[in-house]
């Protein structure tokens, strides 16, 4: 009797499938994100202050907080308080008293913006960017011939 082996194109969607899934992650809202991405905790009913840390834009009404490597998503809504100290938006100051839209949130949030994060059953209620000193470019030196 002639032994029953897989065939080799089972085989090859196995493989395909396995290779796959490990350049991806799936996501509870369906999204996928590349591989390496850092990982980001569900979070939906989460409450509590997270923070400071660097809060990134994920999808529409969706974030994430990075504090020492770990990474916490929250939603928001639009009674959610965003307060700037310079790069989300307003004057740049130690004091975060500029209110913010959720449109500058995303926007800064695309690139990364420090700050703390009051979260309510995995919704932000407040947003308060950390205040991080601009770099100032180096001094020239003047001739006072």
């Amino acid at each position: 009797m002639r032994p029953t082996r897989p065939s080799r194109p089972l085989l090859f969607a196995a493989a395909l499938v396995v290779g796959v899934s490990l350049l991806t992650a799936c996501q509870e809202d369906g999204s996928v994100e590349p591989a390496g991405t850092p990982a980001v905790s569900p979070s939906p009913g989460t409450s509590g202050t997270l923070g400071p840390g660097t809060v990134s834009y994920l999808t529409p009404g969706k974030y994430a907080i990075h504090v020492s490597g770990t990474g916490q998503r929250f939603s928001v809504s639009d009674r959610t308080e965003v307060y700037g100290a310079g790069n989300i938006c307003g004057e740049h100051t130690p004091e975060a008293t500029d209110r913010c839209t959720l449109d500058e949130l995303k926007e800064a949030g695309n690139g990364g913006v420090m700050a703390i994060v009051v979260v309510e059953k995995g919704v932000a209620t407040r947003i308060t960017e950390v205040f991080t000193p601009k770099a100032s470019p180096p001094d020239v030196g003047h001739s006072t011939e």
